[in-house]
């Protein structure tokens, strides 16, 4: 490894002895030589410190929490560390794909205005594997934040700076709420190669403390709606919520608030500018075509969404709205 390593990896790890040796070994061996793996021990009582202590590679600095001091402490401490300017991050159950760091060097030499960037991966649950290919732009990755989180947290790479620390005040959806502060001032990419394989299983931190993720995220949107200058009521805070937290929806009424909020985001940002036109409606017309698809109205969503603003937007392919009429016909008998 070279005394000033082009990319710092920061990996946080807790009684995560498991899957542990995989995501090592997988960075272990990426294409891209040149850098530091930062792996924080916070505090496992499993076997976890011996499984890193096991590993003699050059690159790899251990950090060992002698207790439990939380995800958000043991990052925070990996990235103020970091000798690169590059800072990826993985966590202790994922693998990383041999070009990972290879494909995401190469996107920031391309695009140098670019601050954090994202990419496509597939996720592990049990014994199905799905797969995501999307290939979204700075704009659409800043509208699809409006709602949710618009990267996957263990694959991003981002510029060291001072604002590239997480916030202890949103335990839990640090991510989310670093990305929206970042949002704000830089600009976003996105790899189109897989760059991880995500495992979802019920003892992530994700699993188990859905109703805190679903309060802060609403605080954050509320925090980034108004950062970039959108004007709401508490009333269509409410229905944004709904929309970002995937609600299921019954009640025709609330289908058309949902329509008449998404339409004000719209006239909003027409007039200013947060957020370029074409890619600021491409994704609003997804989470309109998705809120009418997650509802149990039949084809009166169906029917909504036709006579929708909103969808006249861009041209809507076959395939999407078969798919929005079969959903409509099978979600109509859901509770």
């Amino acid at each position: 490894m070279s005394h000033n390593p082009k990319i710092s990896i920061v990996m946080s790890v807790f009684n995560g002895e498991a899957f542990l040796k995989q995501a090592i070994e997988s960075i272990l061996n990426q294409t891209f030589t040149d850098f530091e793996f930062i792996i924080i021990n916070d505090g496992s009582n499993d076997n976890t410190l011996s499984i890193i202590q096991n590993y003699t590679d050059s690159r790899i600095t251990l950090i060992n929490n002698e207790i439990n001091l939380g995800l958000i402490t043991s990052l925070n401490k990996g990235v103020s560390l970091a000798k690169a300017p590059l800072i990826a991050r993985m966590d202790a159950d994922d693998i990383a794909f041999p070009d990972r760091l290879f494909n995401q060097y190469q996107y920031f030499q391309n695009n140098p205005n670019c601050n954090i960037i994202g990419g496509n991966y597939s996720i592990i649950s049990k014994n199905k594997t799905i797969s995501f290919n999307h290939n979204f732009s700075n704009g659409q990755l800043k509208t699809i934040l409006l709602f949710s989180t618009c990267f996957m947290h263990p694959l991003v790479m981002f510029k060291k700076s001072s604002d590239s620390l997480y916030d202890e005040n949103f335990k839990h959806v640090e991510d989310y709420e670093l990305w929206t502060r970042l949002a704000t001032k830089y600009e976003f990419g996105f790899c189109e190669q897989k760059l991880i394989i995500y495992r979802s299983h019920n003892q992530q931190i994700s699993a188990q403390n859905n109703t805190i993720q679903l309060q802060k995220s609403s605080q954050i949107r509320q925090n980034y709606l108004t950062a970039l200058g959108f004007k709401f009521t508490n009333e269509q805070l409410e229905i944004h919520n709904l929309i970002g937290n995937n609600n299921f929806i019954t009640n025709k009424n609330t289908l058309i608030l949902i329509e008449n909020w998404l339409q004000n985001l719209i006239n909003q940002n027409n007039k200013l500018n947060a957020i370029s036109k074409i890619e600021f409606n491409t994704v609003i017309l997804k989470f309109w075509l998705d809120s009418c698809g997650n509802t149990n109205l039949g084809l009166k969503a169906y029917q909504l969404f036709g006579n929708s603003k909103i969808s006249k937007l861009n041209p809507i392919p076959f395939n999407t709205n078969l798919k929005l009429i079969c959903k409509c016909i099978i979600r109509k008998f859901k509770k």
